[in-house]
């Protein structure tokens, strides 16, 4: 289990362990991206239903709503920009067929600001059925321990802060079933369009997961250092935390931390310390919160 990241408690048990190998074998690097499977329980994804209906029921409050406040336009090119990303993909599916795709609903977040953007329900079920997420193997705890890292705040001088952009949608989805299971429609005017995600999903209770076990893959492939280590254990979610007594050292691991995530198309963002000799290197990178 220690092989596979995974701490020797009664907590994990023999599933968690096959899971996680099963799904660690999925992961490959190709094409300048990680891909990788889902990991499903296999019995109940294949009893989640198509959704097609009430998607298309939420579409169609989600659009009524957006164009009376004049803010539909953005809310579609948030849409458009991701699939110039190649982040989603356009797919060409007749009604009679909607039943052989899963389709998630989708709105806009709650809006504190005038930018809109769309969060997708993963969880979404209707009467007996089973949800996408309730579907997915959702992984064991392999985040660095959340109340250890505020903890090093209080006793190291130096912190390191730093998030992955986009993180989630930098890991590509391997197999088209699993395309498939991403689907959601859009309209444009008065026509309906169907679209599925290339890669994991910010509302799949297995995309933390997915993330973590990908980062401590990629830490695989360069030596056992201390830089290495924070790819592993230092990251909550797509979050960086790390401290320090040294700005030297803490210095040195930003750049390294940051090269090496970009060799696995990784980009780190909104960084910020509270050294301002970190702050003007930051700001020199372009990485800096502002």
């Amino acid at each position: 289990m220690e092989s596979l990241g995974l701490p020797i408690t009664e907590e994990f048990s023999t599933v968690d362990e096959e899971m996680v190998q099963k799904f660690r074998n999925t992961i490959s690097y190709k094409d300048g991206r990680y891909h990788v499977q889902l990991p499903w329980y296999e019995d109940k994804v294949k009893s989640v239903p198509s959704n097609h209906n009430a998607a298309l029921r939420i579409l169609e409050r989600v659009v009524k709503d957006l164009e009376k406040k004049g803010l539909y336009d953005q809310y579609v090119d948030v849409f458009r920009q991701q699939e110039d990303e190649g982040i989603i993909e356009e797919i060409t599916v007749t009604p009679e067929d909607f039943q052989k795709y899963i389709w998630i609903p989708h709105r806009p977040a709650d809006q504190t600001t005038t930018k809109v953007r769309p969060v997708f329900n993963c969880s979404y079920k209707g009467a007996n059925a089973t949800s996408l997420n309730e579907a997915a193997y959702p992984g064991v705890n392999l985040m660095g321990d959340m109340l250890e890292l505020l903890i090093r705040f209080r006793t190291n001088k130096y912190v390191l802060l730093a998030d992955i952009r986009k993180a989630f949608l930098m890991i590509r989805l391997e197999l088209e079933k699993d395309r498939n299971r991403f689907c959601f429609f859009l309209k444009k005017g008065d026509n309906l369009h169907c679209y599925r995600y290339s890669t994991i999903l910010f509302s799949f209770n297995a995309s933390p997961f997915i993330l973590n076990y990908v980062l401590k893959y990629h830490a695989e492939k360069f030596p056992a250092d201390e830089c290495s280590q924070v790819l592993r254990s230092n990251f909550y979610v797509d979050n960086l935390v790390k401290t320090g007594n040294d700005v030297d050292t803490l210095s040195t691991l930003y750049s390294a931390v940051k090269e090496r995530l970009q060799e696995g198309n990784f980009e780190i963002q909104s960084c910020n310390s509270n050294s301002a000799v970190l702050q003007e290197k930051m700001a020199a990178d372009g990485t800096v919160r502002f």
